[in-house]
């Protein structure tokens, strides 16, 4: 299969064909679609751990590639990488907590928003997951899901923002 007939498949085409043939080019080029997206995300939710959760994800792809059985490839990294990630959470519960990014207001910010808000956040915002897919990593409903969802996004925007102006009202005097 030449280079250019690799571009036009989609992501689960190019996994389908992978898995048959192990050709490297085909894993190469779905590894060139999804890299930035999921270091991003997992460096947002936890940047100590993202170097050594990318590579597990990676190697575990190309060692065993997953059968996605009517899945898309996109939402199946998502949902393997925030398994590793709670992994890694679970396990360094006892050590400090990391801390904030440095750099940008936005991702300090971020960074002070509890778990499940900022991962809602950042899988919707961020990877453009639906709520009902994200609902499903979280294992919560989708009524949940969507409230932290609106919770977070007025956290964030009360943190970077401050708090809303209230309209300027006087005080009627009673004579």
């Amino acid at each position: 299969m030449f280079w250019n007939h690799f571009q036009q498949l989609s992501d689960e085409a190019l996994l389908d064909y992978y898995h048959s043939t192990r050709n490297i080019r085909a894993f190469r080029l779905l590894y060139a679609r999804h890299k930035d997206s999921l270091y991003r995300y997992c460096s947002q939710m936890n940047l100590a751990a993202a170097g050594n959760v990318l590579e597990e994800l990676w190697r575990s792809i190309l060692e065993r590639p997953p059968q996605l059985y009517g899945r898309l490839l996109r939402s199946w990294l998502f949902i393997h990488v925030n398994k590793l990630l709670r992994n890694v959470t679970d396990q360094s519960r006892d050590t400090v907590a990391e801390a904030p990014l440095p750099g940008s207001k936005l991702l300090s910010t971020l960074q002070n928003l509890p778990r499940i808000e900022r991962n809602i956040l950042l899988l919707h915002i961020e990877c453009r997951l639906p709520l009902a897919t994200i609902a499903d990593i979280e294992r919560i409903s989708l009524k949940k899901c969507r409230e932290h969802y609106r919770n977070a996004g007025e956290r964030l925007e009360t943190l970077l923002n401050g708090p809303r102006r209230q309209p300027w009202r006087t005080r009627e005097v009673a004579v």
